[in-house]
């Protein structure tokens, strides 16, 4: 898959770069000014076009990307077309990361049971997703169950940043705004 998807990438992105009325359609519409992302906490892609490099696999950081090498892409124009190459970049650093973490991947077992300490546990967590930070509370009853979650989606800082990206647009850019920004929902598709 990794083979078909490195054959198949560099076509579209040159479709992207090549296509006179999709840069009409990106570029300087729909921007965030970095000061808004810094101030919103924006993380993931949409950070990231817009000069806010923060990557939770770097900081506060985590295993196994304390040990991988890549790179954190940002760009400064905040715009439709900045977010559309950052992801690019993301897919190009992902393939990369995969590479790595495939050659380091033990053999043994794949899964393993969580063994119960017949007490309520609680834990708090940072990861980065494709939208930037997902933060998860979770606890545990002395069964080893979930008792309770909670998980804050990057989507919920960045869903005011939109409304900032759409004004002094037209209405007909709002579609195109809003699927560079492809916020969740519901929260459900982390």
């Amino acid at each position: 898959m990794l083979h078909e998807i490195r054959d198949v990438f560099p076509r579209l992105i040159e479709l992207y770069d090549n296509t006179a009325s999709l840069q009409d359609r990106t570029v300087t519409t729909g921007i965030v000014k970095p000061e808004f992302a810094r101030q919103f906490g924006a993380g993931g892609y949409i950070g990231r076009a817009s000069d806010r490099g923060f990557d939770a696999r770097r900081t506060p950081g985590y295993a196994p990307y304390d040990e991988l090498k890549f790179e954190v892409p940002v760009l400064s124009a905040g715009d439709v077309n900045a977010r559309v190459w950052i992801r690019i970049r993301e897919v190009e650093q992902s393939l990369a990361l995969i590479d790595q973490i495939l050659k380091r991947l033990p053999g043994g077992k794949i899964q393993s049971a969580i063994k119960a300490k017949g007490k309520i546990c609680e834990g708090l967590g940072l990861v980065e997703a494709f939208r930037g930070d997902v933060l998860i509370w979770l606890r545990l009853d002395g069964k080893g169950r979930v008792a309770r979650c909670h998980l804050r989606d990057a989507s919920w800082f960045q869903w005011p940043l939109l409304e900032t990206a759409v004004e002094d647009n037209i209405v007909a850019d709002f579609p195109i705004c809003n699927k560079s920004f492809n916020c969740s929902y519901s929260g459900h598709d982390l």
